[in-house]
């Protein structure tokens, strides 16, 4: 069962007002926006000293998945986790493009 610790982090994530937010409207707000979601958790992991690089990126998003596991439907899982992989593959492309050192 989600705590209240779950809410107000999503509450603040998604731009929801914790002290309206329920289980059940949580769970419908994660499925009608898993890729704001996935934004989000793109953003910490970036913003996050230990994430490295690709895995450590993945590790992270896994470890967010588990502590919102009891909120987020199962279709809106693999789709955030999609959204999360899309910014990965952006984030890679941005790594490959040389500078011209201007």
């Amino acid at each position: 069962m989600p705590g209240d610790v779950q809410r107000i982090q999503l509450a603040r994530i998604l731009g929801l007002d914790s002290a309206t937010l329920t289980i059940e409207s949580a769970r419908q707000e994660i499925a009608s926006r898993p890729s704001d979601l996935a934004d989000a958790f793109f953003r910490e992991a970036a913003d996050n000293d230990d994430v490295t690089g690709r895995e450590s990126a993945l590790d992270y998003l896994e470890s967010r998945m588990t502590d919102f596991a009891d909120l987020i439907p199962p279709d809106a899982a693999a789709a955030v986790r999609a959204a999360f992989r899309e910014h990965l593959r952006a984030w890679d492309r941005e790594s490959e493009t040389p500078t011209t050192g201007h």
